[in-house]
């Protein structure tokens, strides 16, 4: 086998990596097109610095003309990683053998390695981002979609994973809603600050920059359309801790409602289930099996993303001015959460596009419970007249027996002395409707529905998604 065809992550896998990313957000992190970035970055900070008169204008000129992997020796440059041991210089260098000489002497002027590494970085994020962005408008619409159309259903409400009280289908999803709203904000916010350039120098003195460095720094940000930092971070690594956090609250959002979901199609319940089709096969000895894996995936995916947010945190710590843990953890944090992330999105969407919804095992499901899910309900309807705790103590010792001998509940209050003598049975049957008992599930559903449509509306309808890859099609990538 020859080298090109070896792929040992499972994100490079030719027959697994679906379950774990996307073709799109491969491309942000491919080699070619992470070497392309840095050469983009290269080219932006020459053109820059001619405007401003730090390099010749025909330097510049003539470094863009040059400034693509098409004219490059990617085996010289490999080559050159394990003479040099620096992971830009063998990149430059072959620049610089296609590059007018004169003008090769003006690449990477005053700059350090890191500068341009953070901030092809910080545009590789902001595509992530962009893709993040995007789903995530998709998914709150679905989940606006779903809690509208099943506004009305009524369902049985769990806490630490018994039957509670009733409530609807549409609240449930209403809560999930409303989540990820707040993570959607997260996202948005920490594009103020992740999304920078860094140009500082070695230390972050700026000292080679000449008399005007800060205006340098903004033609840079302004020409890759990032934002200018107000010092070097060369060491400061909070922006990509914030960014695997938020990531990690994304996740573990989606992966809680994925869980919710796998939960609910288990055979006992039988409410919701995940997309399916026929030939899709749940077990290679039990032929009837139709397993949740694609909710199971996702919080598999959450987890990984969740680890390496710990990650970020360990990256916080560096010493003196810069060095190279924090970095080279990042490469590996950053890189696979985005590709989890984006794997994640594209998961959660296909669950909710096609989630299927068994009303009439949630209609059976309610009408078997309907007794033990209205009991504070009855409470207070009992209370009125015998006292809350009178009533709470004679329905707590009922329930219990009707547990421990499968009698239905009705029938054991129907022979308390204190029940049979004043109450009737048809009144009792009348309170334990679950459907009465909904309390603002409508209500809280549609105002939720309506607040996110809103907000969407005045604010990511009219974002518009960056473009993921600076190559154009015609110049090819490797194969992803």
């Amino acid at each position: 086998m020859s080298r090109c065809e070896l792929h040992s992550h499972i994100i490079d896998s030719r027959f697994y990596s679906s379950g774990y990313s996307t073709q799109e957000a491969r491309k942000i992190f491919c080699d070619k097109y992470r070497y392309q970035r840095w050469l983009d970055i290269e080219a932006a900070l020459a053109s820059a610095q001619a405007d401003m008169g730090i390099i010749p204008k025909w330097a510049a000129k003539a470094i863009n003309k040059k400034a693509h992997l098409c004219y490059l020796d990617l085996d010289a440059i490999q080559e050159g990683l394990k003479v040099t041991c620096h992971s830009l210089i063998p990149l430059l260098n072959a620049w610089r053998q296609v590059c007018d000489k004169a003008a090769g002497e003006f690449i990477n002027f005053g700059t350090t390695t890191q500068d341009i590494q953070d901030t092809a970085q910080a545009l590789e994020i902001r595509d992530v981002l962009s893709i993040s962005d995007r789903d995530l408008q998709i998914i709150l619409r679905q989940l606006m979609e779903l809690a509208d159309r099943y506004v009305d259903l009524v369902t049985i409400g769990r806490t630490h994973t018994q039957h509670a009280l009733s409530m609807t289908l549409g609240l449930k999803m209403a809560v999930w809603l409303d989540e990820l709203w707040r993570d959607y904000e997260r996202l948005i916010a920490c594009r103020e600050r992740v999304l920078v350039s860094q140009l500082f120098g070695g230390i972050g003195t700026m000292d080679a920059f000449g008399e005007k460095p800060f205006e340098l720094l903004s033609q840079f940000s302004q020409r890759l359309g990032l934002r200018a930092p107000l010092i070097a971070w060369h060491a400061s690594r909070d922006r990509g801790a914030e960014f695997l956090a938020v990531m990690a609250m994304i996740s573990g959002t989606l992966a809680r409602i994925a869980d919710e979901i796998r939960s609910l199609a288990r055979s006992e319940t039988g409410e919701l289930e995940e997309p399916f089709h026929m030939d899709k096969i749940g077990s290679s000895t039990m032929p009837h099996k139709r397993n949740p894996e694609m909710c199971e995936q996702v919080v598999v995916l959450a987890r990984l993303i969740k680890a390496n947010a710990g990650l970020g945190f360990e990256g916080m710590i560096n010493e003196h001015e810069r060095d190279y843990r924090a970095v080279r953890l990042e490469w590996v944090t950053i890189t696979d959460t985005s590709l989890f992330i984006c794997g994640l999105l594209s998961m959660m969407k296909a669950i909710l596009k096609d989630l299927i919804v068994h009303e009439h095992r949630i209609r059976k499901n309610v009408e078997n419970a309907a007794t033990l899910i209205s009991t504070e309900a009855l409470m207070f309807y009992l209370g009125e007249t015998i006292g809350k705790e009178t009533a709470h103590r004679i329905i707590y010792e009922a329930a219990m027996e009707a547990k421990e001998t499968s009698r239905p509940l009705m029938d054991l209050l129907m022979e308390h002395n204190k029940i049979s003598g004043k109450f009737e049975r048809k009144d009792l049957e009348r309170v334990v409707d679950p459907a009465k008992h909904i309390g603002q599930s409508r209500e809280l559903t549609c105002r939720t529905i309506n607040y996110v449509r809103e907000k969407l509306s005045d604010t990511a309808m009219c974002k518009k998604n960056e473009r993921v890859c600076p190559l154009s099609e015609k110049d090819g990538c490797c194969s992803v």
